[in-house]
């Protein structure tokens, strides 16, 4: 059994030290995880942004530094966590990737002025819990979408306590996720978003990736790429996303006035 730790929970973790120890970073990069995922593994996809770019994951309750505790957390929890984030406000850049893709545009939102963009990653747009499994959901419909994801990792796990914890951690988070979609209805953002996502993803509609234009007020671009739900980690696509992160970053300056380093 988890038991909820009485330390307050680090929401947001930075993912690699700034350039200088307590000085200010031009920008930050917000990376929202997938289902059951956090966000340690995205690091090597950015760890060549320019060092005065602070680099934060969102870990939520039930992996990595935070598996003590029970999964779960509303929309509003995450949204409540932007507040935690140590230093000044400065720019930030949302990237989310499948469930961190729904829940990354409440985010951006909530961000206002100092967001610069979205980066959507493996998800198609949704405004209702439609799609989305519910408690009901049987064991083998859960795992049925990381076998579709073509993450088989978990698949194997024979521990019948560990497969427990994977289902209950899934299941959390397809819970945020219907909530996510369900407020979604009339969100806008003032920033473009960027939407990314494998031509052979067997989770996402790719005629239906367009979508992600209508919570835009600035404007929304669509890139496929080769693979499937995970291509970002695939070493040809890693270009591809870096680009799209750097691009809505240029438009920080740095505090100090001098020029991002490259």
């Amino acid at each position: 059994m988890r038991v909820r730790p009485t330390a307050k929970p680090l929401w947001w973790s930075r993912l690699r030290p700034l350039r200088e120890p307590g000085s200010a970073p031009r920008a930050r990069l917000l990376v929202v995880p997938h289902s059951g995922g956090g966000p340690n593994r995205y690091l090597r996809l950015f760890r060549d942004l320019p060092d005065d770019v602070e680099i934060l994951g969102l870990t939520l309750p039930g992996r990595e530094r935070r598996v003590t505790e029970p999964p779960g957390a509303g929309l509003d929890e995450v949204l409540d966590s932007l507040a935690t984030i140590p230093g000044p406000e400065v720019p930030a850049v949302v990237l989310g990737h499948s469930l961190g893709a729904t829940v990354g545009l409440h985010l951006a939102h909530a961000l206002g002025r100092h967001c610069l963009g979205l980066i959507a990653s493996g998800q198609e747009p949704r405004d209702s819990a439609v799609g989305w499994l519910t408690e009901d959901s049987g064991d083998e419909d859960v795992l049925r979408l990381l076998e579709l994801g073509g993450d088989k990792t978990h698949l194997a796990i024979a521990d019948a306590e560990w497969r427990a914890a994977l289902l209950d951690t899934l299941r959390a988070d397809l819970r945020l996720g219907a909530e996510s979609s369900e407020r979604s209805g009339g969100v806008r953002i003032d920033a473009p978003i960027t939407v990314l996502c494998g031509r052979e993803d067997r989770l996402v509609d790719l005629a239906a990736l367009e979508g992600w234009g209508a919570y835009s007020a600035v404007g929304c671009e669509v890139h496929v790429v080769p693979g499937g739900h995970f291509a970002l980690f695939d070493s040809v696509n890693r270009p591809r996303y870096l680009e799209a992160v750097e691009r809505r970053l240029s438009g920080a300056a740095h505090p100090s006035g001098r020029p991002p380093r490259a």
